[in-house]
Protein backbone atom coordinates (compact mmCIF):
# COMPACT_ATOMS: atom_id res chain seq x y z
CA UNK A 1 0.00 0.00 0.00
CA UNK A 2 1.15 3.69 -0.39
CA UNK A 3 2.54 5.38 2.24
CA UNK A 4 1.27 8.19 4.07
CA UNK A 5 4.77 9.04 3.90
CA UNK A 6 5.15 9.60 0.36
CA UNK A 7 1.75 11.35 -0.06
CA UNK A 8 2.74 13.93 2.84
CA UNK A 9 4.97 15.35 0.64
CA UNK A 10 2.20 17.77 -0.55
CA UNK A 11 1.73 19.23 2.85
CA UNK A 12 4.45 22.25 3.00
CA UNK A 13 2.57 23.56 -0.50
CA UNK A 14 -0.66 22.85 0.88
CA UNK A 15 0.03 24.54 4.19
CA UNK A 16 1.89 27.47 2.26
CA UNK A 17 -1.69 27.66 0.18
CA UNK A 18 -3.90 27.80 3.34
CA UNK A 19 -2.13 30.39 4.97
CA UNK A 20 -2.22 32.77 1.07
CA UNK A 21 -5.93 32.73 1.15
CA UNK A 22 -6.34 30.38 -2.11
CA UNK A 23 -8.74 27.84 -2.42
CA UNK A 24 -8.82 24.44 -0.91
CA UNK A 25 -9.73 23.07 -4.11
CA UNK A 26 -6.13 24.36 -5.40
CA UNK A 27 -4.52 22.62 -2.78
CA UNK A 28 -5.57 19.14 -3.85
CA UNK A 29 -4.64 20.15 -7.76
CA UNK A 30 -1.46 19.79 -6.04
CA UNK A 31 -1.86 16.99 -4.24
CA UNK A 32 -3.21 15.26 -7.21
CA UNK A 33 0.40 16.10 -8.78
CA UNK A 34 2.16 14.62 -6.14
CA UNK A 35 -0.24 11.25 -6.34
CA UNK A 36 0.58 10.89 -10.41
CA UNK A 37 4.21 11.78 -9.93
CA UNK A 38 4.31 9.05 -6.77
CA UNK A 39 2.30 6.22 -8.59
CA UNK A 40 3.13 7.00 -12.16
CA UNK A 41 6.24 4.22 -12.59
CA UNK A 42 3.08 1.65 -11.64
CA UNK A 43 2.48 -1.29 -13.44
CA UNK A 44 -0.21 -4.01 -12.89
CA UNK A 45 -1.63 -7.58 -13.53
CA UNK A 46 -4.18 -7.91 -15.49
CA UNK A 47 -7.48 -8.81 -13.63
CA UNK A 48 -8.41 -12.69 -12.80
CA UNK A 49 -12.08 -13.18 -15.50
CA UNK A 50 -13.28 -14.91 -12.11
CA UNK A 51 -16.46 -13.61 -10.80
CA UNK A 52 -16.85 -10.59 -8.65
CA UNK A 53 -16.84 -12.15 -5.26
CA UNK A 54 -19.84 -10.02 -3.05
CA UNK A 55 -18.93 -12.18 0.21
CA UNK A 56 -18.57 -9.90 3.29
CA UNK A 57 -15.01 -10.49 5.36
CA UNK A 58 -15.56 -7.99 7.79
CA UNK A 59 -17.30 -4.51 8.35
CA UNK A 60 -16.15 -1.07 9.85
CA UNK A 61 -19.21 0.22 11.71
CA UNK A 62 -21.72 -0.17 9.17
CA UNK A 63 -19.30 -0.29 6.46
CA UNK A 64 -18.97 -3.58 4.68
CA UNK A 65 -15.91 -4.74 3.10
CA UNK A 66 -16.00 -7.58 0.32
CA UNK A 67 -13.42 -10.87 -0.76
CA UNK A 68 -13.31 -8.94 -4.02
CA UNK A 69 -11.93 -6.09 -2.57
CA UNK A 70 -9.53 -7.74 0.04
CA UNK A 71 -8.30 -9.23 -4.16
CA UNK A 72 -8.02 -6.11 -5.78
CA UNK A 73 -5.81 -4.61 -2.96
CA UNK A 74 -3.67 -7.50 -2.58
CA UNK A 75 -3.02 -6.99 -5.84
CA UNK A 76 -2.17 -3.28 -5.87
CA UNK A 77 0.21 -4.11 -2.68
CA UNK A 78 2.47 -6.46 -4.81
CA UNK A 79 3.20 -3.61 -7.43
CA UNK A 80 3.87 -0.66 -5.07
CA UNK A 81 6.21 -3.36 -2.15
CA UNK A 82 6.92 -6.09 -4.15
CA UNK A 83 8.56 -7.37 -0.97
CA UNK A 84 4.99 -8.60 -0.44
CA UNK A 85 5.23 -11.63 -2.45
CA UNK A 86 7.28 -13.54 -0.55
CA UNK A 87 4.52 -13.21 1.98
CA UNK A 88 2.12 -16.53 2.54
CA UNK A 89 -1.07 -15.53 0.80
CA UNK A 90 -2.83 -16.52 4.04
CA UNK A 91 -0.92 -13.00 5.52
CA UNK A 92 -1.08 -10.97 2.41
CA UNK A 93 -5.06 -11.01 2.35
CA UNK A 94 -4.99 -10.16 5.81
CA UNK A 95 -3.02 -7.25 5.20
CA UNK A 96 -4.98 -6.22 3.02
CA UNK A 97 -7.74 -6.47 5.00
CA UNK A 98 -6.49 -4.41 7.32
CA UNK A 99 -5.07 -1.55 4.82
CA UNK A 100 -8.97 -1.37 3.62
CA UNK A 101 -9.67 -1.05 7.57
CA UNK A 102 -7.70 1.89 7.59
CA UNK A 103 -9.22 3.44 4.37
CA UNK A 104 -12.46 2.95 5.49
CA UNK A 105 -11.55 5.59 8.54
CA UNK A 106 -9.83 7.59 6.77
CA UNK A 107 -12.70 8.08 4.63
CA UNK A 108 -15.25 8.57 7.15
CA UNK A 109 -12.94 11.12 9.14
CA UNK A 110 -12.67 13.21 5.87
CA UNK A 111 -16.43 13.23 5.18
CA UNK A 112 -16.64 14.07 9.23
CA UNK A 113 -14.47 17.20 8.52
CA UNK A 114 -16.27 18.26 4.97
CA UNK A 115 -13.04 17.54 3.16
CA UNK A 116 -13.78 14.09 1.04
CA UNK A 117 -13.95 14.41 -2.12
CA UNK A 118 -16.18 13.45 -4.56
CA UNK A 119 -15.51 11.38 -7.70
CA UNK A 120 -16.34 14.41 -9.70
CA UNK A 121 -14.49 16.66 -8.27
CA UNK A 122 -11.78 14.61 -8.84
CA UNK A 123 -12.60 14.23 -12.66
CA UNK A 124 -12.41 18.21 -12.29
CA UNK A 125 -8.88 17.83 -10.84
CA UNK A 126 -7.38 15.34 -13.62
CA UNK A 127 -8.11 18.54 -15.94
CA UNK A 128 -5.60 20.50 -13.59
CA UNK A 129 -3.34 17.51 -13.21
CA UNK A 130 -3.00 15.22 -16.33
CA UNK A 131 -0.80 12.77 -14.58
CA UNK A 132 -3.28 12.02 -12.21
CA UNK A 133 -5.49 10.90 -15.30
CA UNK A 134 -3.27 9.05 -17.25
CA UNK A 135 -2.71 7.18 -14.15
CA UNK A 136 -5.68 6.43 -13.64
CA UNK A 137 -6.49 5.16 -16.95
CA UNK A 138 -3.12 3.00 -16.43
CA UNK A 139 -4.77 1.66 -13.67
CA UNK A 140 -8.07 0.43 -15.10
CA UNK A 141 -6.51 -0.73 -18.49
CA UNK A 142 -4.88 -2.76 -15.76
CA UNK A 143 -7.97 -4.77 -14.68
CA UNK A 144 -8.21 -2.27 -11.33
CA UNK A 145 -12.08 -0.95 -11.03
CA UNK A 146 -12.74 2.79 -11.73
CA UNK A 147 -13.93 3.47 -8.07
CA UNK A 148 -11.30 1.46 -6.59
CA UNK A 149 -8.74 3.44 -8.08
CA UNK A 150 -10.84 6.94 -7.52
CA UNK A 151 -11.39 5.79 -4.32
CA UNK A 152 -7.71 5.19 -3.25
CA UNK A 153 -6.28 8.46 -4.80
CA UNK A 154 -8.79 10.03 -2.92
CA UNK A 155 -8.56 8.50 0.01
CA UNK A 156 -5.14 9.39 0.66
CA UNK A 157 -4.88 13.34 -1.01
CA UNK A 158 -7.76 13.82 2.15
CA UNK A 159 -6.25 11.86 4.66
CA UNK A 160 -3.06 14.06 4.00
CA UNK A 161 -5.23 17.35 4.30
CA UNK A 162 -6.48 16.17 7.34
CA UNK A 163 -3.42 15.22 8.97
CA UNK A 164 -1.49 18.89 7.89
CA UNK A 165 -4.46 20.96 9.12
CA UNK A 166 -4.61 18.99 12.16
CA UNK A 167 -1.26 19.09 13.19
CA UNK A 168 0.19 22.31 11.57
CA UNK A 169 3.73 22.93 10.10
CA UNK A 170 6.14 20.38 11.28
CA UNK A 171 9.70 22.19 11.54
CA UNK A 172 13.01 20.57 11.75
CA UNK A 173 16.26 22.93 12.66
CA UNK A 174 19.57 22.66 10.75
CA UNK A 175 21.71 20.11 12.60
CA UNK A 176 18.91 17.38 12.04
CA UNK A 177 18.87 18.06 8.41
CA UNK A 178 23.28 18.12 8.18
CA UNK A 179 22.67 14.31 9.96
CA UNK A 180 20.33 13.02 8.12
CA UNK A 181 21.81 14.30 4.61
CA UNK A 182 25.14 12.83 6.03
CA UNK A 183 23.27 9.49 6.82
CA UNK A 184 21.69 9.16 3.24
CA UNK A 185 24.49 10.34 0.83
CA UNK A 186 26.73 7.73 3.02
CA UNK A 187 23.79 5.33 2.60
CA UNK A 188 24.08 6.11 -1.20
CA UNK A 189 27.93 5.79 -1.65
CA UNK A 190 27.57 2.30 -0.29
CA UNK A 191 24.61 0.98 -2.62
CA UNK A 192 27.08 2.38 -5.63
CA UNK A 193 29.77 0.57 -4.06
CA UNK A 194 27.91 -2.64 -4.23
CA UNK A 195 26.39 -1.94 -7.63
CA UNK A 196 29.53 -1.12 -9.39
CA UNK A 197 30.71 -3.45 -12.42
CA UNK A 198 33.04 -4.34 -14.60
CA UNK A 199 32.29 -4.15 -17.94
CA UNK A 200 34.97 -5.13 -21.18
CA UNK A 201 34.99 -2.47 -24.12
CA UNK A 202 34.94 -4.88 -27.23
CA UNK A 203 35.27 -4.15 -30.66
CA UNK A 204 33.46 -6.34 -33.38
CA UNK A 205 35.49 -7.04 -36.91
CA UNK A 206 34.02 -9.22 -39.68
CA UNK A 207 35.32 -10.40 -43.09
CA UNK A 208 32.10 -10.69 -45.03
CA UNK A 209 32.24 -13.90 -47.77
CA UNK A 210 30.71 -13.43 -50.97
CA UNK A 211 28.10 -15.91 -52.32
CA UNK A 212 29.11 -18.36 -54.99
CA UNK A 213 27.42 -20.24 -57.77
CA UNK A 214 27.67 -23.02 -55.81
CA UNK A 215 27.66 -24.32 -52.12
CA UNK A 216 31.22 -25.80 -52.60
CA UNK A 217 32.59 -22.49 -54.25
CA UNK A 218 31.36 -20.40 -51.32
CA UNK A 219 32.97 -22.67 -48.63
CA UNK A 220 36.05 -22.43 -50.71
CA UNK A 221 35.72 -18.39 -50.32
CA UNK A 222 35.22 -19.06 -46.37
CA UNK A 223 38.28 -20.97 -46.01
CA UNK A 224 40.38 -17.99 -47.04
CA UNK A 225 38.95 -15.45 -45.33
CA UNK A 226 39.29 -17.34 -42.51
CA UNK A 227 43.30 -17.32 -43.12
CA UNK A 228 43.05 -13.64 -43.80
CA UNK A 229 41.42 -13.48 -40.38
CA UNK A 230 43.86 -15.65 -38.49
CA UNK A 231 46.21 -12.73 -40.49
CA UNK A 232 44.51 -10.01 -38.74
CA UNK A 233 44.44 -11.50 -35.55
CA UNK A 234 47.90 -12.18 -35.45
CA UNK A 235 49.01 -8.78 -36.42
CA UNK A 236 46.15 -7.03 -34.60
CA UNK A 237 48.24 -5.06 -31.43
CA UNK A 238 45.53 -2.65 -30.40
CA UNK A 239 42.05 -1.14 -30.86
CA UNK A 240 43.38 1.95 -31.80
CA UNK A 241 45.85 0.73 -34.52
CA UNK A 242 42.80 -2.10 -36.52
CA UNK A 243 42.86 -1.06 -39.30
CA UNK A 244 46.72 -1.11 -39.39
CA UNK A 245 46.11 -4.48 -38.86
CA UNK A 246 43.39 -5.31 -41.45
CA UNK A 247 45.81 -3.64 -44.51
CA UNK A 248 45.81 -5.54 -47.52
CA UNK A 249 43.04 -7.34 -46.78
CA UNK A 250 39.89 -7.11 -49.04
CA UNK A 251 36.79 -5.79 -47.18
CA UNK A 252 37.35 -5.78 -43.76
CA UNK A 253 34.28 -4.28 -41.71
CA UNK A 254 35.77 -2.55 -38.60
CA UNK A 255 32.07 -1.76 -36.21
CA UNK A 256 31.87 0.43 -33.67
CA UNK A 257 32.98 -0.65 -29.87
CA UNK A 258 30.41 -1.63 -27.56
CA UNK A 259 30.31 -2.50 -23.91
CA UNK A 260 29.61 -6.30 -22.50
CA UNK A 261 28.62 -7.51 -19.75
CA UNK A 262 30.97 -10.25 -18.58
CA UNK A 263 28.83 -12.08 -16.57
CA UNK A 264 26.27 -12.18 -19.42
CA UNK A 265 28.84 -13.58 -21.69
CA UNK A 266 29.03 -16.94 -23.02
CA UNK A 267 31.49 -18.69 -20.36
CA UNK A 268 33.70 -19.86 -23.26
CA UNK A 269 34.21 -16.10 -24.63
CA UNK A 270 34.77 -14.40 -21.51
CA UNK A 271 37.76 -17.67 -20.59
CA UNK A 272 39.57 -16.74 -24.18
CA UNK A 273 39.29 -12.89 -23.72
CA UNK A 274 40.73 -13.20 -20.71
CA UNK A 275 43.54 -15.33 -21.69
CA UNK A 276 44.22 -13.20 -24.57
CA UNK A 277 44.30 -10.10 -22.85
CA UNK A 278 43.22 -6.32 -23.70
CA UNK A 279 44.90 -5.37 -27.19
CA UNK A 280 44.23 -8.66 -28.70
CA UNK A 281 41.69 -10.03 -30.78
CA UNK A 282 40.50 -13.50 -31.21
CA UNK A 283 38.46 -15.22 -33.83
CA UNK A 284 34.90 -16.57 -33.06
CA UNK A 285 34.07 -18.48 -36.28
CA UNK A 286 31.92 -18.12 -39.79
CA UNK A 287 28.58 -16.74 -39.13
CA UNK A 288 25.48 -18.82 -38.87
CA UNK A 289 24.47 -17.89 -42.63
CA UNK A 290 28.35 -18.15 -43.78
CA UNK A 291 27.73 -14.05 -44.50
CA UNK A 292 30.90 -13.70 -42.61
CA UNK A 293 34.15 -14.49 -40.69
CA UNK A 294 33.75 -12.72 -37.21
CA UNK A 295 36.60 -11.31 -35.28
CA UNK A 296 36.14 -10.01 -31.56
CA UNK A 297 38.87 -7.39 -30.14
CA UNK A 298 39.59 -6.95 -26.70
CA UNK A 299 39.92 -2.71 -26.12
CA UNK A 300 39.83 -2.97 -22.21
CA UNK A 301 38.14 -3.37 -18.83
CA UNK A 302 36.12 -0.52 -17.31
CA UNK A 303 34.50 0.08 -13.78
CA UNK A 304 31.10 1.31 -14.12
CA UNK A 305 28.85 2.74 -11.58
CA UNK A 306 24.84 3.75 -11.95
CA UNK A 307 23.93 6.72 -11.09
CA UNK A 308 23.39 8.42 -8.18
CA UNK A 309 20.65 10.05 -6.86
CA UNK A 310 20.69 13.62 -6.54
CA UNK A 311 20.03 14.53 -3.03
CA UNK A 312 19.55 18.47 -1.45
CA UNK A 313 19.21 19.30 2.08
CA UNK A 314 15.51 21.21 1.09
CA UNK A 315 14.60 17.23 0.10
CA UNK A 316 16.47 15.59 2.93
CA UNK A 317 14.31 18.41 5.43
CA UNK A 318 11.30 17.35 3.22
CA UNK A 319 11.76 14.32 4.15
CA UNK A 320 12.27 14.75 7.81
CA UNK A 321 8.97 16.52 7.82
CA UNK A 322 7.36 13.66 6.16
CA UNK A 323 8.52 11.14 8.47
CA UNK A 324 7.00 13.52 11.19
CA UNK A 325 3.78 13.88 9.67
CA UNK A 326 3.62 9.62 9.23
CA UNK A 327 4.21 8.98 12.73
CA UNK A 328 1.70 11.86 13.83
CA UNK A 329 -1.12 10.19 11.22
CA UNK A 330 -0.14 6.61 12.63
CA UNK A 331 -1.24 8.07 16.29
CA UNK A 332 -4.77 9.65 14.80
CA UNK A 333 -5.23 5.99 12.98
CA UNK A 334 -4.94 4.21 15.89
CA UNK A 335 -7.04 6.78 18.24
CA UNK A 336 -9.91 6.44 14.94
CA UNK A 337 -9.45 2.58 15.43
CA UNK A 338 -9.49 2.05 19.00
CA UNK A 339 -13.13 4.69 18.85
CA UNK A 340 -14.52 2.46 15.82
CA UNK A 341 -16.47 -1.60 15.91
CA UNK A 342 -15.02 -3.67 13.53
CA UNK A 343 -16.11 -6.97 12.73
CA UNK A 344 -14.48 -10.16 11.53
CA UNK A 345 -16.82 -11.90 9.29
CA UNK A 346 -13.66 -14.29 8.01
CA UNK A 347 -11.91 -15.84 10.93
CA UNK A 348 -8.76 -16.31 9.17
CA UNK A 349 -8.43 -12.82 7.82
CA UNK A 350 -8.63 -11.29 11.50
CA UNK A 351 -5.12 -10.15 12.91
Amino acid sequence: MLSDKSMMKCTPAFMRQHRSGRSVYGAYARIALLTALTLGSLAFSPAPSAAVSTKVVATVNDKAISAYQVRQRVKLMRVMRPAIARKSKEKQERDALQALIDDVLKSREAKKQKISLTHAQLDKLMVEAPGIKSLADRLKSQGLSTRLVKDFIITRMSWNRIVSRRYGEQKVNDAQVDARFQQITNEIQKQAAAATVTIYKLLPISLPIDRQATPELTQEVARSRMIEARRLARRFKGCGAARKAARGIFNVKIGKRVPADPRRMPKQMKRALDKLGVGRAIIMGAAPDMSSIQLMAFCGRQRVSPEAPKVTRDLVKQRLQDERYENLGRSYLRDLRKNAFIEYKDAGLSN
